[in-house]
């Protein structure tokens, strides 16, 4: 979805350059549809960002290089993809309908008057004002009120199997631009390993005589390795180990220290029923997004610089929002 936002985002710089429809204003960065976001209401998300990295890794953190460009401009790029998903999902919303009550009304307004009640004056001056809060609590809340209004019908149901992180020991024998008969060769030297382990050898001495892997000790939940490894793998019981398993790197001999981390588990089985009802929303947004009307101001967009002093704020959007209506998603 990444590089899907990033193709949406360069379409709208072509609009720009081939110069249709109106003008945006010069505090306007884009419109979709109906929908306008301005430089304030990006500055609202920016300052909860920007206060994050400073306090973890100082102010002098935005010049670091990021591949082919500085982190200030990486987050940059970030922030533009953050905000058309939004407002995207701000016009969805209208399309189903899906409309804030009076009480949701009100914890908005609280929220960003609250926000701003610890805005910094270099904030202040910078134009944001509560019209701009306030959007952009709309916004972010109604974006998440689709979200589980589109995907209300995942059950989330995740069996502990399916979600199950285990942990295992291997030792490893490359193939890598080996012959066939090397490979045999090199299939027998495995066997003599897994004799020797089977024998009682001590697992972890065989492996710092034989193990050719970058790691020894892996955690694994389900999709994260090759099929004959994984099926391997989770086919052990603690204390087991595996036959001569093949995979396209070469032999690894398997020994399971645990087959069920239970904490891990029980997180692994939230991430999956969360990327279920991503994988559910996207199938709407996907079709939506090519639907969608767009122009965008480079010129304001050259004006976003998370490297501009706004001072020390004394509340925080994110925290806000989490004390109003609980965590997005």
């Amino acid at each position: 979805m990444k590089k899907r936002f990033f193709l949406f985002l360069a379409c709208l710089l072509l609009l720009s350059a081939a110069g249709c429809g109106e003008r945006l204003g010069g505090q306007e960065l884009f419109k979709l549809g109906d929908q306008v976001c301005t430089r304030q209401e990006a500055l609202v998300f920016l300052m909860s960002q920007k206060q994050k990295y400073e306090t973890a890794y100082g102010s002098g953190i935005w010049d670091v290089k990021v591949r082919d460009t500085t982190f200030a401009d990486y987050m940059k790029d970030n922030l533009q993809d953050f905000l058309a998903k939004l407002k995207c999902m701000v016009l969805m919303a209208e399309q189903y309908e899906v409309v804030l009550t009076e009480e949701e009304e009100a914890a908005v307004a609280r929220a960003a008057e609250l926000y701003l009640a610890g805005i910094s004056d270099e904030a202040e001056a910078a134009g944001i004002g509560y019209e701009d809060v306030e959007a952009a609590f709309r916004d972010y809340y109604t974006a998440d009120k689709l979200m589980r209004h589109l995907t209300a019908d995942v059950s989330g149901e995740i069996s502990e199997d399916q979600a199950r992180v285990i942990v295992v020991q291997q030792i490893f024998l490359s193939t890598e631009g080996l012959t066939e008969e090397e490979k045999t060769a090199r299939w027998n030297e495995a066997a003599a390993v897994w004799q020797a382990a089977q024998s009682g050898a001590d697992f972890a001495v065989l492996a710092g005589e034989f193990n050719e892997g970058e790691e020894f000790e892996l955690r694994l939940a389900r999709g994260e390795s090759e099929s004959s490894f994984e099926e391997a793998a989770f086919s052990l019981s603690s204390g087991q180990i595996s036959g001569v398993v093949e995979t396209q790197q070469g032999f690894h001999v398997i020994k399971c220290v645990s087959n069920y981390e239970e904490e891990e588990t029980a997180e692994n089985k939230k991430e999956i029923a969360r990327q279920q009802k991503e994988d559910c929303f996207h199938e709407y947004y996907d079709r939506f997004v090519d639907t969608v009307a767009a122009r965008y101001n480079e010129k304001a967009w050259d004006q976003i610089d998370y490297r501009e002093n706004f001072g020390v704020p004394g509340t925080d959007f994110y925290e806000v929002y989490g004390q109003y209506f609980g965590t997005a998603g």
